[in-house]
């Protein structure tokens, strides 16, 4: 699905993580990285995923995918603070992250927050301005399966 992404355009490059953890009581998740925002547009793109196992579609509300993304909020926040990334293992992919997050700070002019999803997403808040981290501008990207239909068939 990633690689849909690139193909599309959504993103330069789809560099998997996969974090979990809490830090300071509060969730943080990462599954990827769009590539270094200085080689793409100065545009921050950080990945999320919500795959389901199930025979039948599976939807998921806003309130589900605002929960997602906020942990990718959690993730770039907290990759700003030297604590954080100290305790990171080093050479990990979580830990390139959070030093791509840290070196190109200054030069990022938006941040895009992706979710993938095998599942049905039942409102329509896409591409959405959803406030702003340190005075920049961070969106809502949804990939749901109707979108990646939508682009395979189109």
């Amino acid at each position: 699905m990633a690689a849909l992404l690139e193909a599309e355009g959504e993103i330069a490059t789809a560099d998997r993580v996969t974090f979990l953890a809490s830090s300071q009581g509060k969730t943080l998740r990462l599954d990827g990285i769009g590539g270094d925002p200085r080689e793409s547009e100065s545009i921050l793109s950080v990945i999320v995923s919500d795959f389901h196992d199930e025979d039948a579609a599976v939807k998921i509300n806003a309130s589900e995918a605002k929960k997602a993304f906020g942990h990718l909020i959690n993730f770039v926040v907290a990759a700003r603070r030297a604590a954080f990334r100290a305790d990171l293992i080093e050479g990990s992919a979580e830990a390139g992250a959070a030093s791509i997050i840290t070196s190109a700070w200054t030069s990022i002019t938006k941040i895009k927050l992706i979710l993938m999803t095998n599942a049905t997403y039942s409102a329509r808040t896409d591409a959405v301005l959803a406030g702003k981290i340190d005075g920049i501008p961070v969106t809502y990207n949804i990939w749901d399966l109707t979108r990646f239909h939508r682009y395979e068939t189109s």
